[in-house]
């Protein structure tokens, strides 16, 4: 047996992976056949898209494809070299001025991934001498971020301010503590309390707030800025950080902040300076939506209307679903296990419903969820549709519902 192949076997959910694989029923790394639009083909099945984080339904707008091609067609494929040295277009620097006024704060810095600002964000600003105080579900990539800091660091309960204040009240006055949080997070679709947590923040000597806006760009408060235009505490965040791969139809990543902070990342992060930089058409693109995110304001709001009207047609149908506050929609399952979960998403998609079971780490070992992200090209139609299929599908699967 190769070293490889004993890792493998030693792996802890070896068995149920294997089984669920070999029965055709492993759920995650399914071929994708399409754009990722309202309807998608994916494992060579046709379905109503509700597995995708495509928000704003900008990846396959017209006027994003064609800045793609243009980018393309002007620099090439890609740069072949990183931000420090020949990666920086001026595509970068329009779109890094143009999120710095959309978000209203000094500067910004665009990274070739969402996952790598947030690793940017806080291996850049703490040490092995600071905190991170951090929600319990913040997504991964804050977590390994804060792992390669070096820092300390604290968990608090979910959303829980009481405990987020004990926490940093215990911590030494001297010591730089930066709070971690996602304005919504991205598996129950909730929203942080970014109001308090901001006036609790602004209290504590040394304490920033940072909030990864990921799934809240596009979708909350009157611009679509995310969770924080929402609680109208924008210019009480001290860093934001955003994704290209949700609402902005591309891929890539980036930090909004004070002017200092951001220089400083330019002269000191690792994951900025030692590795490629966007390609051109992944940055054009991410600019194109974002100018149609400015321009288009009803957008958002339209989301919002579609994710209340489709909430609706699942609680006249008896489908339950957890309280939604984002484009994110949960069905909670009752009696959770892994087998049940995917089964029930296998069942949904071969009916014609898309979308991604949730199973830990991803949440909590006791829980287990049925996901769905809602687009703005989701019509009243296709969410009848879907509504009409998923009722049926649930009711097969009654037994694990909560």
């Amino acid at each position: 047996m190769s070293y490889f192949s004993e890792r493998l076997d030693a792996f802890p959910r070896i068995a149920p992976y294997r089984m669920a694989k070999d029965a055709g029923y492993w759920p995650y790394y399914k071929t994708v056949q399409s754009a990722s639009e309202p309807r998608i083909k994916i494992a060579g099945k046709e379905a109503i898209n509700f597995g995708s984080n495509n928000y704003l339904s900008l990846s396959y707008h017209p006027e994003v494809v064609e800045a793609t091609i243009a980018a393309t067609r002007k620099f090439g494929s890609g740069v072949t070299g990183s931000r420090l040295l020949n990666g920086t277009l001026d595509l970068h620097k329009e779109l890094e001025s143009e999120l710095a006024d959309f978000y209203g704060t000094e500067s910004a810095l665009v990274f070739s991934t969402g996952y790598v600002s947030n690793l940017s964000a806080i291996a850049g600003f703490l040490g092995k001498k600071d905190y991170a105080v951090a929600d319990k579900e913040i997504h991964n990539s804050l977590l390994t971020g804060i792992q390669l800091s070096g820092s300390v660091m604290k968990r608090f309960r979910h959303n829980d301010i009481e405990h987020l204040e004990k926490i940093l009240t215990s911590l030494p006055e001297q010591s730089g503590k930066g709070v971690v949080v996602d304005g919504v997070y991205s598996m129950s679709g909730d929203t942080a309390p970014l109001a308090e947590m901001a006036k609790l923040c602004r209290s504590i000597p040394n304490t920033f707030l940072l909030d990864d806006e990921a799934h809240g760009l596009g979708v909350l408060g009157e611009r679509g800025l995310g969770a924080a235009e929402h609680y109208g505490v924008l210019d009480e965040i001290d860093l934001f950080t955003i994704t290209f791969s949700k609402t902005l139809g591309s891929c890539g990543g980036a930090l909004m902040g004070p002017a200092d902070a951001i220089e400083l990342l330019t002269l000191t992060s690792d994951t900025l300076i030692f590795t490629a930089s966007n390609t051109p058409g992944s940055v054009a693109a991410a600019l194109a939506a974002l100018r149609i995110l400015v321009a288009e304001p009803e957008r958002p709001a339209q989301l919002r209307a579609n994710v209340s009207q489709f909430v609706s047609m699942l609680h006249e149908r008896n489908v339950p679903t957890s309280p939604v506050e984002s484009a994110i929609i949960t069905i909670p399952l009752k009696r959770f296990d892994e087998v049940s979960t995917v089964l029930l998403a296998g069942d949904l998609l071969d009916r014609g419903v898309f979308v991604n079971p949730v199973l830990p780490p991803a949440v909590t070992k006791d829980a287990g969820l049925i996901r769905l992200s809602l687009m703005v090209d989701h019509g009243p139609e296709i969410l009848e549709e879907a509504a009409d299929i998923m009722t049926k599908v649930l009711l097969d699967h009654e037994q694990i519902l909560s």
